[in-house]
């Protein structure tokens, strides 16, 4: 007891207060689980959570901005292979789908000697091995090189992306959040004890 009758504060017990507001709760008194656990798990959750909502993110907008289902070919002139071409297939370019036509004439047109299918293309499989097309008096070796196909997973890993980083933030903000709620619990506990 002190002198003017009042006891001895615990010397193991920190104060509820002091200059700059309520103290938190000591390392005794905090739940390892919530201190340590909920933030590990929170960080798993939202590193897998934004590769997640990228990649479905990506999958709902590829079509619509056109970054896929359109393969590229090019078109050089024979004479280019110095008659290295004997065994491959010739396809005349009556049989090319409109797409493919248009496609071919872009590689023609273009510096870079490429173009782009937009559209269907029925000898896919020919032109992914390469053939000799004749077109306007000339012949050309065209071959797809670039398939650009589109992406196939599941849509939905863009929403639960999204709902694992949520999860992440608040297991990354549960010791900061429970640290303030066991102090303002210990400042009500002391308040009502007075």
């Amino acid at each position: 007891m002190s002198d003017d009758g009042e006891p001895a504060p615990d010397a193991t017990e920190p104060p509820a207060t002091d200059e700059m507001g309520p103290v938190e709760p000591t390392a005794s008194s905090e739940s390892l689980l919530l201190t340590y656990a909920a933030p590990f798990l929170g960080v798993i959750l939202i590193a897998l959570g934004i590769p997640l909502s990228i990649v479905g993110g990506y999958v709902v907008i590829q079509d619509g901005l056109g970054l896929c289902g359109t393969p590229g070919i090019t078109a050089t002139p024979v004479e280019e292979y110095d008659g290295g071409l004997e065994t491959v297939e010739e396809l005349p370019a009556e049989e090319l789908s409109q797409a493919e036509r248009e496609a071919l004439e872009e590689a023609i047109d273009s510096p870079l000697r490429e173009g782009i299918i937009n559209g269907e293309s029925p000898n896919r499989e020919t032109l992914l091995d390469g053939a000799i097309v004749p077109y306007e008096d000339d012949r050309y070796y065209v071959q797809i090189t670039s398939q650009n196909s589109c992406l196939e997973v599941q849509p939905l890993l863009f929403p639960l992306g999204g709902i694992a980083i949520l999860l992440g933030i608040v297991g990354v903000l549960t010791p900061p959040i429970y640290r303030r709620m066991a102090g303002f619990e210990e400042r009500m506990r002391r308040e009502r004890s007075d």
